[in-house]
């Protein structure tokens, strides 16, 4: 099986790619992520690589392990700002924002703050929806039970304890 890199147009076989001690290590880290990351993660990673050369393996590795590193909080901080639950389809659908928008990004980039602003927005829009779905229901009388028994001092009264 011979394989072609879309960013350089090197072709080798899968042998000969995982020959390459970091080139095997940036595979395992992009197959243990989450879906729907490991598809969208490798186009992201070409922000990362300087127009006159190509991203070495050791890098690649390293920037998709600290990758790993913020998904794997569930929660994205920016700085000044509340942290936002990001579940990883938040994050993939972040990567995609930025690659729709690549040629206004200075490259490449250095890290992934940009990344997390982008990432926290949707992640506050979300949470935002969420809420106004979560008080509305409560106003139309529809408070789930974990809801009533967190909240209400006489849920025990009313058979809605917490287990």
């Amino acid at each position: 099986m011979r394989l072609i890199c879309p960013g350089c147009g090197l072709t080798a076989s899968a042998e000969a790619w995982l020959n390459d001690v970091y080139a095997r290590d940036l595979l395992l880290v992009v197959v243990r992520l989450p879906h729907p990351l490991p598809e969208a993660c490798l186009p992201y990673l070409g922000l990362f690589r300087p127009e006159s050369k190509a991203l070495s393996w050791k890098k690649a590795k390293n920037i998709v392990t600290a990758l790993a590193q913020l998904v794997g909080s569930g929660h994205v901080q920016v700085q000044g700002k509340p942290s936002r639950p990001c579940p990883p389809r938040i994050w993939a659908e972040a990567m995609g924002q930025m690659l729709d928008r690549r040629d206004r990004i200075t490259r490449p980039m250095p890290n992934h703050n940009y990344l997390r602003q982008v990432a926290w927005q949707l992640a506050d829009e979300a949470d935002a929806k969420g809420e106004k779905q979560r008080n509305e229901n409560e106003r139309a009388g529809n408070q789930s039970r974990e809801r009533i028994a967190s909240t209400s001092p006489l849920a025990k009264l009313m058979g809605f304890e917490e287990e």
